[in-house]
């Protein structure tokens, strides 16, 4: 129960009615009863402090929001295991001497009016093998005040010809439009399910006796047959689906892999363009300065014997790298100069005829690189294979699209 809520039922108590009225209003607890006869009024406001403690003295403590919970169902009859009944003082004396265990009614003692005009509302709690009462009283607030009740008469009388005014110049126009909404499904489910009759009752119209069974047997496997169809179809334009986004996904690595071994290519022929700028730069210092000819002589000198160390180095390695794809390549190379060193001669014996020193000034060969040699190899290794690849998945899908097709084809009812 919420705060400022208002709950109000009549109730038969003992053969009377009973106006039955709890409001929660500012952490209060307010019960008002009032006779539908004789207007009398009772009345009584309860805080939770009053409500924990009168719970505990019964042995089943409640707290208060829990207390105004029970208290609203038994008013609202939404639970059969709390219910209400109103007591006078007599009544409640006689009720605590049962449970006491005092047999007999107890001797009239002399009561006072006040005590005698109060009342009892009793708020029964049923558990699985015991009733818990808990008793709210009530003291006696007499008969209501003619004026106060031809207020509040008025002010409901002014309430409902406010609704009534709101209601006639506002209709329910969103109910309208949900009923329209529903008219025209209605409807059209209507004039469906007279496609349908007819159908049924065309196909039912067969000239032997049991015609319409075997229409009707006819329209359902044709049905099952359509719906087979577009099974195996959405199956295999999914299945496609998966293997081209599967295709596109190895498609992807494989572009992101060229383009790793692309660029190392472009750092590696960058660096090595460097190398060669660099060295014609020094090149061309050494050529053009203007030193004696002993020291050009020994620069000269110098560089010749790099280059031709730097020459072997190269060629050195590249027989390493080489060595097993061009063993057989060297070894006639090597008797072509032979060859060309020792010319047989009548005159003579043969001679070796010495290779010319690289000059600086002449054409460069161009320095070889082992390890771009072998990125280069391996990256063409790389896009041999994944192009090798590409080419065997592509024949396998379309070789399960033909074999899917065919199965679907066999499958298919003539």
């Amino acid at each position: 129960m919420e705060a400022g809520s208002v709950v109000q039922e009549d109730i038969t108590f003992r053969g009377v009615e009973f106006a039955v009225k709890i409001e929660l209003k500012e952490g209060l607890l307010i019960v008002e009863i009032s006779d539908a006869m004789t207007a009398d009024q009772w009345r009584g406001g309860f805080d939770p402090a009053y409500i924990e403690d009168l719970t505990r003295k019964t042995g089943n403590f409640k707290q208060f929001p829990i207390f105004c919970s029970m208290l609203e169902s038994a008013v609202s009859k939404t639970s059969e295991s709390v219910t209400l009944d109103l007591l006078t003082y007599a009544d409640l004396e006689l009720l605590r001497n049962r449970k006491a265990g005092v047999v007999g009614r107890p001797r009239a003692q002399q009561q006072s009016p006040n005590l005698s005009a109060k009342r009892y509302l009793i708020l029964i709690y049923t558990v699985e093998f015991d009733r818990i009462h808990y008793p709210l009283p009530l003291p006696y607030h007499g008969k209501p005040d003619p004026a106060a009740l031809q207020k509040e008469i008025r002010a409901l009388k002014t309430e409902l010809n406010t609704l009534a005014n709101h209601a006639g110049h506002k209709p329910a126009e969103p109910e309208i439009r949900r009923l329209r909404a529903e008219l025209t499904l209605v409807r059209e489910e209507k004039e469906a399910l007279v496609k349908a009759l007819e159908r049924l009752q065309l196909v039912g119209s067969g000239s032997t006796p049991g015609g319409g069974a075997q229409g009707l047997r006819e329209v359902v496997r044709s049905l099952e047959d359509q719906l087979l169809r577009e099974r195996a179809k959405s199956q295999r334009s999914a299945s496609k689906r998966s293997q081209e986004q599967h295709l596109l996904l190895e498609q992807l690595e494989e572009l992101r892999a060229s383009e790793r071994a692309l660029r190392i290519r472009v750092k590696s022929l960058t660096n090595e363009l460097a190398l060669l700028r660099r060295g014609l730069v020094n090149l061309s210092i050494r050529v053009t300065s203007g030193v004696t000819p002993a020291l050009s002589g020994c620069s000269a000198s110098r560089g010749d014997g790099e280059i031709r160390r730097s020459l072997s180095r190269e060629r050195s390695l590249g027989r390493v790298v080489v060595r097993a794809r061009s063993g057989s390549r060297e070894r006639t190379e090597e008797r072509g100069r032979r060859s060309e060193g020792q010319r047989p001669d009548s005159s003579g014996p043969r001679t070796y005829v010495s290779r010319p020193s690289p000059s600086p000034t002449g054409s460069r060969t161009p320095r070889f690189d082992p390890t771009a040699y072998i990125q280069d190899r391996q990256r063409r290794l790389r896009e041999a294979e994944l192009k090798n690849q590409r080419k065997r998945k592509e024949a396998d899908l379309q070789w399960s699209n033909h074999a899917q097709r065919k199965t679907f084809d066999q499958e298919a009812p003539l």
